[in-house]
């Protein structure tokens, strides 16, 4: 296990949302929902949206372009080929991929010093994706759609303000 993590808050990525629909008949009820919920396009209001393979949600801000990125992609997609049934819970659960998302990232460090981990963080700046795994923080999977320059030019800005607030963990 390792001791030290690199976390990297506010920043935006693509990644593939999920949400539980409240139809429990058909998946032909279950589209209709989803076609009301674009409509009116209060998506958020009685649902819990989260990223994909998310216990917590992950999302850090509900907000008016997400609501346009959500809407515009379902727009785009067939719905039907969305709309899973969830046999376990007895649910159909509505996927949208592609979106982009304001969440944590995190990565497991190799040092076993905090001073090591500074020196760490600072030569990772130069490609923070070689020889890193940066998934979503508190997600199973790593979530993330994209491992672009933009991404990259985010991770270094935000550990560039604070790099010591960046890393967490124990001596």
């Amino acid at each position: 296990m390792e001791k030290f993590k690199l976390k990297v808050r506010n920043v935006h990525v693509y990644t593939n949302l999920e949400v539980r629909l409240k139809s429990r008949t058909t998946k032909e009820e279950a589209n209709k929902e989803v076609e009301r919920m674009v409509e009116t396009k209060d998506i958020f209001k009685g649902y819990e949206w989260k990223i994909e393979g998310c216990e917590e949600g992950g999302i850090n801000s509900f907000n008016s372009d997400l609501i346009e990125n959500i809407i515009e992609r379902i727009n785009q997609e067939e719905t039907d080929e969305n709309i899973f049934w969830d046999g376990f819970t007895a649910h159909y659960d509505l996927n949208v991929s592609h979106i982009p998302v304001n969440t944590n990232l995190e990565a497991p460090l190799k040092s076993d010093t905090r001073e090591d981990a500074i020196k760490e963080v600072k030569a990772l700046c130069e490609n923070p994706f070689k020889g890193y795994e940066w998934k979503i923080e508190n997600c199973d999977e790593n979530g993330i759609n994209e491992f672009n320059e933009d991404l990259k030019n985010q991770i270094v800005q935000i550990i560039g303000k604070d790099l010591v607030a960046c890393i967490e963990g124990n001596d």
